[in-house]
């Protein structure tokens, strides 16, 4: 009896791993064959504006966090208002993705931009396990105690990958960086 539980566990977790490999192999491949205009229109709108008063409200535009006294003078509320609650940050989250296959379109061309694909990978990493949270606290009952941290952590993140994107865009005289600049 122990040998055949053994031999399903074992079944399972193999079946998992693959799962887990053609996942990631069939995005891979999706960011490897995606054109200019179809990373375009992956991209969900939001209003820059209010990305940027609550980023601007933790962080100065160079992304240095502001000196006490200087930061984190919204309130919760208002941060859920501009942001548009939890449905504002799962966009923010589909945009993460998009931003990281950006910076791969500009890999493919430029392998110098590796580093900040990388890097927007991890940030893209770090919304998620932000909204994570805060999903997690919706269902018990916690989302408002926790919305304000973890909501404008995530957003500052955000205005700082658009920043670095732009910035990659403009370090490789990218001629798509003025579209992009419109769409971010």
């Amino acid at each position: 009896m122990r040998s055949l539980l053994f031999v399903v566990l074992a079944g399972l977790l193999l079946v998992a791993l693959v799962g887990i490999l053609l996942r990631h192999y069939l995005r891979a491949r999706r960011a490897a064959t995606a054109t200019w205009d179809d990373l375009l229109r992956r991209l969900t709108w939001v209003d820059r504006e209010k990305i940027a008063t609550i980023a601007l409200d933790v962080v100065a535009e160079s992304g240095e966090p502001r000196q006490d006294g200087e930061s984190f003078t919204l309130d919760p509320d208002a941060i859920w208002t501009l942001l548009g609650g939890l449905d504002g940050l799962e966009v923010l989250e589909k945009n993460c993705q998009v931003l990281v296959e950006l910076a791969a379109y500009v890999q493919r061309l430029y392998p110098e931009a590796i580093v900040v694909a990388e890097q927007l990978r991890l940030n893209a990493r770090e919304i998620e396990w932000h909204i994570g949270r805060l999903k997690a606290a919706a269902k018990t009952g916690n989302l408002q105690s926790s919305f304000a941290d973890y909501a404008q952590r995530a957003v500052v993140t955000y205005y700082l990958m658009t920043r670095h994107v732009l910035d990659l865009y403009r370090q490789v005289s990218s001629p798509q960086l003025a579209e992009l600049q419109r769409a971010i």
